[in-house]
C-alpha cells in the first residue's frame, strides 16, 4: 500500500516503485484551498480578465444577482471548497461588469468643432511649461446631443495658458472629438482606459480657459488644498536645487514630472530606473517606513514608554497617517492609491498582532484594489508592481527560511562579523533587484515591448542610494520648509540624485540597453503571469502544476502567427508596408503619432523620420504604389482632379470616398471604412481585420455617426 511522507507533499511509490500515489494531489488542495485568502487575487484576476476579453457586453442584469450569489457561496462555511474556488472567479466577473456601469458616461459619436463648454476641473496633469491637460465635469455644452454629452471630457490645452486649479469652474471654446481608437487592431485601447475615469469625449482648446468667481465644490476642497501646497512645495524645491536635478526631486515629492528632460527621462527608461519617478511602492514603503522607525526611535527614548506602552502599534499608526498625507500629496494617482493600500495592510498587520510582510497582506491589498477598481487588472502598473511585490514576498519568505546564518562565536572579530553582514546585505540586494526586475519584465514586455537588460545592475547600484540618502533627506526637507530650513536636506538630496542620474546615464549607454522587442502577446503573458502566481503561492507540491502552464507559454509563443504586413492608420492618413528594414508609411508628413506606435509595437527602435527614409513606395500627384509580401498595394491621395484610371492592385487604401469608383481585388478601404472601423491591418496570408471587430460591442466602443451639418 502507497504512503505518503509526512512532512512532504511529495508522492511516496508504491511498491516496486512503478506507481505514484496520487493521495498527495488531495492533501495539498486541502492545504491549498484552507489557504484561500492567498489566492483570491488570482481568482478574481482570471474573472475580471473573462469579462474583458469578451466579444460582447453581457446582460446587465445579471451582474447583480451573479455578485449576491457568489459572495453567499464564499462567505458560506458549508460550501466545498471547489465551489468557492469558482465563486471567487464569478466574483471578478461579476465586479467588472459593475464597475463598467458605475463609471458609465454616454458617448460622444461624431466629431463637434468650435464647442463653448462649462465644467468643473476635476484633475490637471501639466505637462510641460506650454502643455497641459485637465478633466471636466460638463455642465454645460449646449450643441452637443443631450444622449451623447459625456459625464467628463478630457482637454488638451498648448500654449502659454495658466492652468487651473482642481475645483475651478471655467470655460473655454474647444473642438471635441470621440474617444480615441487603437492605433492598430488588438493594439492599446487608450480609450478604454478614459472610458473608466467616466471621460466620454477628449478636445483640444481653440481658446484660453477664463475662470469664474465660484466656489470650489465641497467634493474638491481637499484635492484644491494639496494642489496649492504641492505647487508650493515644488516652487522650494525648484529654488534650492535648481535645474533637471529640481525637477526630479520635485517629481519624488510632489508628484510632479511635467519639467523634467526628455533626455534624463530616456536615460532612466533605458537603465531601468524610470519606476524611481513614480511614487509607487518603493517610496510608500521608504516614507512610510521611515516614519515608523523614527517615531519608534523617538518613543523608546522613554523607557517608561517603551516597557509599558505599545510604542510599536503607536508607531504604525504613525505611519499610516503620513503615508497618507504623502498620497494625497502625490495626488492619489492610481500606483499611489495601489501602494498607499499596501503600506495600509502592513502597519494594520502590526496593529493587530500580525507579521507585516507576508502572501496575505499582499493579497488583501490587491484584493482590495480589484474589487474597487477591477480595471486595474489590465493595467501595466498594477501587473508590474504586484508581480514583483509577489516575487519579492517569496523571496524574502525563502530568505528568512534557508540564508545562510551567521554564526558569532567568541573566536570571530568584529571585522569578520561585519564582512559576514555586509555579504548577505549585498546578494540580499543584488536577488531582490533581479527578482523584481525578472517578474516585472513581463508585464513591461506586454504593454511596452521595451526591456532594461541591466536593470538588475542599475537598481542594485541606485536603489542604495535612494534608500539611505534621497528619500530620508526629501522627507527632511518637507519636515523643515515650515521654519524654512529645508536648504540643507534638499542639497543632500541633490547629492544623492546626481549620484542616481550618473548611475542611470553609465547604465544607458551600455551596449543594447533600452532593448526593444516586438510586444508579447497577451495570451503569452497572461500565461506566464498565472504560471509564475502558481509557482509562488502555494505551500506545497501544487506549485508543480506551473510547469505545465510554462510549458503551454512557450508552446503558444514558439507558433508561428500571421506576420502583418499592411497597416491603415485610422484615417487613412498613413499607410505602412512591412520591409527587410521593418514598417515604411507611404507618407513623409501624415500620421506619425499611428506610424510611432505600429513601430514600438513591432520592436521597431526607429523613430518616424527615419521609417519614413525607408524606400518601399513609388508616388505620383494621385497615388503611391508599394508591394507588402506578395500583395500590390495602392494609396489614393487627396486630390483636386478626379482619379482618371483607377490602379489594378491587391489592396487599394483611399483618403477620400470611392463610392465604387475603384476596388482591390483583395480589399477597398476608403474614408468611409476607417471611418466606420478604425484603423486596418493585412496579414502576409491576405487576412484583413480592423479595430471595430477586434474591439466588440462594448460600452466603451461607440458606433459613429455623421457629424451635424452647420
Amino acid at each position: 500500500m502507497a504512503v505518503v511522507d509526512a512532512d512532504s507533499t511529495w508522492p511516496a511509490p508504491v511498491k516496486g516503485g512503478r506507481h505514484w500515489n496520487l493521495a498527495w494531489v488531495a492533501e495539498a488542495w486541502d492545504v491549498e484551498t484552507a489557504r484561500l485568502m492567498v489566492w483570491t487575487p488570482l481568482l478574481l484576476v482570471l474573472g475580471i480578465w473573462t469579462y474583458f476579453s469578451l466579444h460582447r457586453e453581457p446582460p446587465t442584469v445579471l451582474a447583480v444577482p451573479v455578485l449576491v450569489a457568489t459572495l453567499m457561496l464564499i462567505l458560506w462555511r458549508g460550501v466545498p471548497q471547489g465551489l468557492k474556488v469558482l465563486a471567487l472567479v464569478l466574483l471578478g466577473f461579476a465586479a467588472a461588469q459593475l464597475r463598467t456601469q458605475w463609471v458609465a458616461t454616454p458617448l460622444l459619436r461624431a466629431y463637434a468643432p468650435d464647442q463653448a463648454i462649462t465644467g468643473v476641473v476635476a484633475d490637471v496633469d501639466v505637462r510641460s511649461r506650454q502643455r497641459f491637460t485637465m478633466v471636466l465635469e460638463v455642465l454645460n455644452a449646449s450643441s452637443l446631443p443631450e444622449t451623447e454629452r459625456p459625464r467628463r471630457i478630457l482637454v488638451n490645452m498648448t500654449g502659454k495658458h495658466a492652468a487651473p486649479q482642481v475645483g475651478d469652474m471655467v470655460t473655454l471654446t474647444a473642438n471635441i472629438a470621440p474617444l480615441p481608437r487603437p492605433a492598430q487592431p488588438g493594439g492599446f485601447d487608450y480609450g478604454r482606459q478614459l472610458y473608466f475615469q467616466s471621460i466620454g469625449a477628449t478636445a483640444r482648446s481653440t481658446s484660453g480657459v477664463t475662470v469664474l468667481n465660484t466656489e470650489v465644490p465641497w467634493r474638491y476642497v481637499m484635492r484644491s488644498t494639496f494642489h496649492d501646497l504641492r505647487v508650493a512645495i515644488g516652487e522650494r524645491v525648484r529654488s534650492a536645487i535648481p535645474g533637471p536635478l529640481g525637477s526630479f526631486a520635485d517629481a519624488l515629492i510632489t508628484g510632479e514630472r511635467a519639467t523634467i528632460p526628455r533626455a534624463m527621462n530616456n536615460s532612466l527608461q533605458e537603465s531601468g530606473l524610470f519606476h524611481i519617478l513614480s511614487i509607487s511602492g518603493l517610496h510608500m514603503a521608504l516614507v512610510a517606513g521611515g516614519a515608523f522607525w523614527v517615531m519608534r526611535s523617538l518613543l523608546a527614548l522613554s523607557e517608561k514608554l517603551a516597557l509599558r506602552r505599545p510604542i510599536k502599534k503607536w508607531s504604525a499608526a504613525f505611519a499610516m497617517a503620513i503615508g497618507l498625507l504623502y498620497m494625497l500629496l502625490a495626488d492619489s494617482g492610481a500606483a499611489t492609491e495601489r501602494s498607499f493600500i499596501m503600506i495600509a495592510v502592513v502597519f494594520f498587520a502590526v496593529l493587530v498582532d500580525r507579521p507585516a510582510l507576508s502572501m496575505h497582506n499582499l493579497a488583501l491589498a490587491a484584493t482590495l484594489i480589484l474589487l474597487s477598481a477591477p480595471e486595474q487588472a489590465l493595467s501595466a502598473s498594477f501587473q508590474m508592481s504586484f508581480m514583483a511585490v509577489m516575487g519579492l514576498a517569496s523571496f524574502f519568505n525563502w530568505w528568512q527560511t534557508h540564508a545562510p546564518v551567521a554564526e558569532i562565536v567568541g573566536k570571530q572579530g568584529w571585522a569578520a562579523r561585519w564582512r559576514r553582514k555586509i555579504w548577505l546585505v549585498s546578494v540580499a540586494s543584488i536577488a531582490t533587484s533581479l527578482v523584481a526586475g525578472v517578474l516585472s519584465g513581463i508585464p513591461a514586455a506586454h504593454h511596452f515591448g521595451r526591456l532594461a537588460p541591466y536593470s538588475v545592475v542599475a537598481n542594485a547600484l541606485a536603489l542604495p542610494v535612494v534608500s539611505v540618502v534621497v528619500m530620508p533627506a526629501a522627507m527632511a526637507s518637507v519636515l523643515l520648509m515650515p521654519l524654512g530650513l529645508e536648504v540643507v536636506p534638499l542639497k543632500f538630496m541633490a547629492l544623492g540624485l546626481s549620484v542616481v542620474m550618473a548611475i542611470s546615464d553609465w547604465v544607458a549607454g551600455l551596449p543594447g540597453a533600452g532593448l526593444r522587442l516586438p510586444r508579447l502577446g497577451v495570451v503569452e503573458a497572461a500565461l506566464l503571469s498565472v504560471a509564475i502566481a502558481i509557482l509562488l503561492l502555494p505551500k506545497t507540491r501544487l506549485r508543480l502544476a506551473s510547469v505545465p502552464v510554462f510549458a503551454l507559454a512557450f508552446v503558444v509563443f514558439l507558433m508561428p502567427k500571421p506576420e502583418i504586413i499592411l497597416l491603415v492608420d485610422e484615417r487613412a492618413a498613413n499607410v505602412a508596408v512591412q520591409t527587410k528594414d521593418g514598417f515604411a508609411p507611404a507618407l513623409t508628413t501624415s500620421a506619425a503619432a499611428s506610424v510611432s506606435r505600429w513601430l514600438a509595437q513591432a520592436g521597431d527602435n526607429a523613430s518616424f523620420k527615419q521609417a519614413t527614409a525607408r524606400r518601399a513606395w513609388t508616388c505620383s500627384a494621385q497615388s503611391c504604389l508599394a508591394t507588402a509580401g506578395t500583395l500590390q498595394v495602392a494609396l489614393l491621395l487627396k486630390s483636386t482632379s478626379p482619379v482618371v484610371k483607377c490602379p489594378v492592385v491587391d489592396v487599394l487604401v483611399s483618403q477620400e470616398p470611392l463610392r465604387r469608383r475603384c476596388k482591390g481585388r483583395l480589399q477597398t478601404i476608403d474614408r468611409f471604412d476607417v471611418w466606420r472601423n478604425g484603423a486596418y491591418a493585412v496579414t502576409v496570408d491576405g487576412a484583413v481585420t480592423h479595430v471595430r471587430g477586434t474591439q466588440g460591442i462594448r460600452p466603451w466602443v461607440y458606433e459613429p455617426r455623421a457629424r451635424a451639418k452647420p
